[in-house]
């Protein structure tokens, strides 16, 4: 595709001379081949130090990423002596920045990334037992050095972000069947990518059921929703989920998270809560990038995510949990990936995600010249608005997804590994919320 090169003040990329013949999207939907013909050059912040697309391919810094702190020991295991930071980070990403989530894949060299493709898998599937699990758990844990079981059972494994363990691997196309390995490469065809989320028990205790829910409950709305398997390994307790950005003989897929896109098109946007829902809605809208093929329906989505985020109680609906994935020649939104009720434990109990609001609830917005905040029924009227949509059209939305989510108390009851006050907690956001919107449809005013 082109070339990366990091100078003290600047990220550089440059794509290859014949790349735009390709017909590719290239580094990202903000970076178009066709109209990039020379270097794209992105001054390095606190925040960024590479373009969006490839930052984002670097687990965060933290001390319990449990992504980051795998990739330090494989680093340690082979003698890679870095000083923190960002030579850390570039050594992370020359080693690991290959194979995981989206079409991107970082190479130290040439010869590096030829041995990568030209390579056909040969490692066996492995049985997920107890020496697996029993390794995972010391590890979640702790956070410590104990993690070489793990290293010499799957080798040097790309990551993905978040504070959740999850790895990338593979199992047999069929569905999981306690075996795991690698993720796939040309010619496993007999198997399909997964995410492994692995539960932290003593932090997120039921997390994994929970997530399986918000999975159903989407599922259940129409959305489309990867398929998923709740697992457990030694003991561990785990939810695999199919991954959605490979074709069915394993070639990659151009996804990019909402966040890298804002990012990539402005330097306001610093986190994955940077931007409103309002933005995203601009952002579709905008005619100087095409983001997606059908907007309208772009737009549709994204309310009945939101609407579903707060029926379900997700609030961690934020830009790094919303994509742009490409098939058969269209761009849309991705399947739903991360959708975990989170106000089921009181550290996240947020409407939602802190800085993305939506319709200005809570503000002041200059064209109001009030001086009372917005409340919640006049939020979601003014993001309708937004959005394009009517208030007979918004209100039939709502009304559908709220008819929908009916038995959401008596699934959440349903669940054995989330402790009951959780649930209690969590039944109570919801039919607080439901209650909400069907007061809103039902009289029509805005507060």
């Amino acid at each position: 595709m082109g070339i990366l090169t990091v100078t003290d003040q600047q990220a550089r990329f440059s794509y290859a001379s014949d790349y735009a013949g390709t017909g590719s999207l290239g580094l990202g939907l903000i970076y178009p081949p066709r109209e990039f013909t020379s270097t794209i050059v992105r001054e390095r912040s606190e925040y960024f130090d590479f373009h969006p697309p490839i930052q984002s391919l670097i687990p965060p810094h933290s001390e319990r990423n449990f992504q980051r702190a795998l990739l330090l020991r494989y680093l340690d295991t082979i003698q890679v002596r870095a000083n923190p930071g960002f030579e850390t980070d570039w050594e992370i990403l020359i080693r690991a920045g290959h194979g995981g989530i989206g079409h991107l894949d970082v190479f130290e060299t040439d010869e590096a990334a030829h041995q990568w493709y030209g390579t056909l898998s040969t490692r066996d599937l492995v049985e997920a037992d107890d020496r697996f699990g029993f390794s995972l758990r010391e590890f979640m844990t702790w956070f410590d050095d104990k993690a070489g079981t793990l290293i010499d059972l799957l080798g040097p494994t790309p990551t993905v972000g978040g504070a959740i363990p999850k790895l990338p691997l593979s199992i047999p196309r069929a569905g999981w069947d306690g075996r795991i390995g690698l993720p796939t490469r040309h010619g496993d065809s007999d198997r399909c990518d997964i995410i492994l989320k692995l539960e932290n028990t003593a932090t997120y205790p039921g997390m994994t059921e929970l997530e399986k829910l918000g999975l159903d409950m989407h599922r259940k709305a129409g959305f489309e929703v990867p398929r998923c398997w709740s697992v457990k390994i030694g003991g561990l307790r785990g939810l695999a989920v199919e991954r959605f950005d490979r074709s069915a003989d394993g070639v990659p897929l151009f996804f990019e998270s909402l966040y890298s896109i804002l990012a990539s098109g402005s330097r306001t946007v610093t986190s994955h809560y940077s931007a409103s829902y309002d933005r995203i809605a601009q952002a579709i809208d905008n005619p100087r990038v095409r983001l997606v093929d059908d907007r309208r329906q772009a737009k549709k989505y994204l309310f009945e995510r939101l609407i579903m985020a707060l029926l379900t109680g997700n609030g961690d609906l934020h830009l790094q949990n919303l994509g742009i994935l490409k098939r058969d020649g269209k761009l849309g939104f991705s399947p739903v990936y991360d959708p975990a009720p989170m106000r089921a434990y009181y550290i996240h109990d947020m409407l939602t995600p802190p800085g993305m609001t939506f319709g200005d609830y809570g503000d002041y917005p200059a064209d109001l010249k009030s001086k009372t905040p917005v409340g919640f029924d006049l939020a979601i009227a003014r993001f309708a608005h937004v959005l394009g949509f009517r208030r007979a059209d918004y209100a039939e939305l709502i009304g559908r997804l709220v008819s929908l989510c009916a038995d959401y108390p008596e699934r959440i009851e349903a669940l054995t590994t989330l402790p009951t006050e959780n649930k209690q907690h969590l039944t109570q956001v919801h039919l607080q919320m439901r209650s909400r919107l069907n007061k809103l449809i039902a009289d029509g005013s805005a507060d």
